[in-house]
């Protein structure tokens, strides 16, 4: 122990002072450093071959126990899959889905490869390595490398290692998505082609709900005088079972439906409670996002193709199918018909972000700058017709 003046006191501060001895194996001479870790174990360095080495260690040693820095070199030795476990128990904030998700991702793609690993061991380029040959979408892959870096990252917290060896490491770069804007013809298209459901081709293409937050809506949820719409759940698969959570930004929204959308709601509410859904399965249950070859994708094919003669001359003869130009769009792909529709009828901004849910403008903008970018040229030209009359007077009269 020494004494240390902190801001005018004075505190005894405890460094363990290390020792320094030989000691004879079958190679010759060697050293071994004796020192006492924060806790004051009593601890081992052994292997050294040179005093001088020895020293230099210890001294380290010294300073990382005095700055707070130290790492137990026992603790690296933990495996990847034993601080699975830890990660694990710290899910419960994740929303169901979410964390469903990450499991999946645990049991199939990082503990088979790192799982038997102590943490100690593992070297930033080996994680390069098995990132770059997941043979995955990029957006998998980034997922694969963020459960093992989370993983990774209770180890820095426990003082396993010092540093994430997971992180800084170069990720594939996700391709955003096409985005396909319908006009209100092309939406009304595919809609009036839908065998059933029509209606949610309307709601989505036009209020921009996720599938979940309509799936999950109720009578109550519906305000026919204001012709409004209150989001306040979400309706997710995980698994094999739908589960009814919060909306993705886990606040509440209400959100605006044209009139004529809004006839085509109030017709589901008939002989309803306030609590049923307005678009059930069959048993009363959340529907499910629709797959190929259900109702959705069934209209979309009709949409995109068309049924021609052969030989023109013979339209009774056989038929060919050829491809129309309608765009190929998913029910989610109706977000952004959705927006595209929204700001061509002169929504700013912070209105289109609301309607959406997004977290924050800033948002809504990355995703649709390029729709805004129009809206801009819009603005420009009815400015100019503003104030091209005066600013023509001023430079006359200059």
């Amino acid at each position: 122990p020494f004494w240390v003046g902190v801001g005018g006191q004075t505190r005894i501060e405890c460094i363990s002072m290390a020792s320094v001895s030989p000691y004879e194996t079958k190679s010759g001479r060697r050293w071994r450093v004796q020192y006492r870790d924060p806790a004051g174990k009593v601890r081992t360095k052994r292997g050294f071959k040179r005093k001088s080495d020895a020293q230099g260690w210890a001294d380290k040693n010294s300073v990382d126990v005095r700055a707070q820095d130290w790492i137990n070199p026992n603790a690296g030795k933990v495996t990847v899959t034993e601080l699975g476990e830890v990660w694990q128990q710290n899910l419960g904030h994740l929303k169901p889905k979410t964390r469903h998700d990450a499991l999946a991702m645990w049991r199939n793609n990082v503990e088979p490869v790192w799982g038997g690993r102590g943490v100690a061991s593992i070297k930033p380029s080996e994680v390069q390595t098995w990132v770059s040959n997941i043979d995955k979408s990029a957006s998998l892959v980034r997922q694969a490398h963020a459960v093992l870096a989370q993983i990774l990252d209770v180890a820095v917290a426990d003082r396993a290692i010092r540093e994430n060896p997971a992180r800084g490491v170069k990720l594939p770069r996700k391709q955003a998505a096409e985005k396909i804007y319908l006009t209100a013809d092309q939406l009304a298209l595919l809609a009036d082609t839908c065998t059933r459901n029509g209606d949610i081709v309307w709601v989505l293409g036009t209020v921009g709900l996720r599938w979940g937050e309509l799936a999950a809506l109720r009578v109550r949820d519906v305000n026919l005088l204001r012709g409004r719409l209150m989001v306040e759940r979400n309706a997710v698969t995980v698994g094999t079972e739908v589960v009814i959570g919060t909306p993705k930004t886990h606040e509440r929204r209400e959100v605006a439906v044209p009139a004529s959308v809004m006839k085509l709601v109030e017709a589901r509410l008939v002989g309803k409670g306030p609590d049923e859904l307005l678009w059930p399965r069959r048993d009363g249950t959340p529907m499910r996002p629709p797959s190929h070859g259900d109702w959705y994708y069934t209209a979309l094919d009709r949409c995109m193709w068309r049924e021609v003669p052969v030989d023109p001359e013979q339209p009774d003869g056989e038929k060919k199918r050829v491809r129309t130009d309608f765009p190929r769009v998913t029910p989610h792909g109706l977000r952004h018909v959705a927006a595209g529709l929204m700001v061509s009828a002169g929504a700013n901004v912070l209105v289109v972000s609301r309607q959406l849910g997004h977290a924050d403008p800033s948002m809504t903008l990355k995703i649709y700058a390029a729709l805004f970018d129009e809206d801009l040229a819009v603005l420009g030209a009815k400015l100019d017709e503003r104030v091209e009359n005066v600013v023509k007077m001023q430079s006359r009269g200059a």
